[in-house]
């Protein structure tokens, strides 16, 4: 656990006091404190990091580490089809993102290495156009990938459950706000708390 972890914690639950979000304060006072390190990867490259968020997309945590786990052997080689693919068990239309942003970033290298000094809007203008990376999918690259401390998720199902258990019938955007810079943080609290919500 480092600085920013803690801080991150410790920032979340003064602003749940002050504000009197009463049943986040009382879940987080409870809550093991997260590490954002803990969850990061950094074996993967950036191809690496957005082939496996993809094939997590809509399915089970189990079923996408079952097929991440046979699709990864398969694109450390760098050369790799459809049918490769679909013997892993990536759907149709998962086949066609991954190829998507494999050819696209064979051929834009430069990505790699300068991501962390671009802007929202630089990294929308450049992800979202290719098949299967909506915002979402960037956000998770942002968080996981780049490490920033301060992204939001408002599309994201499990942090909509979780939001309305702990924040009733409050305004997501304006609570949201209220965690800025550790937004991240903020999803990461509201993302564990479902196994909370679920038992109540």
């Amino acid at each position: 656990m480092n600085k920013r972890d803690l801080d991150g914690y410790k920032y979340c639950l003064d602003k749940a006091k002050s504000n009197k979000h009463k049943n986040f304060y009382n879940y987080l006072s409870i809550s093991k404190k997260i590490s954002i390190k803990n969850r990061i990867d950094k074996n993967l490259d950036l191809k690496e990091f957005l082939i496996k968020t993809i094939i997590g997309q809509q399915i089970s945590v189990s079923a996408a580490k079952s097929i991440w786990e046979n699709t990864y052997p398969i694109i450390k080689k760098n050369k790799f089809n459809e049918n490769d693919l679909k013997n892993s068990g990536v759907s149709n239309m998962k086949q066609k993102y991954i190829m998507s942003v494999n050819d696209y970033l064979n051929k834009n290298p430069q990505h790699k290495s300068s991501l962390k000094k671009l802007s929202k809007e630089e990294l929308n203008k450049i992800f979202l156009p290719l098949k299967g990376i909506g915002p979402w999918t960037i956000n998770i690259m942002q968080m996981f990938y780049l490490e920033d401390k301060d992204v939001w998720l408002p599309g994201d199902l499990g942090i909509q459950k979780s939001f309305k258990y702990f924040f009733e019938d409050n305004s997501m955007d304006e609570i949201q706000n209220l965690y800025k810079p550790y937004r991240t943080y903020f999803c990461l609290y509201l993302w564990s708390g479902l196994s909370f919500v679920n038992k109540n």
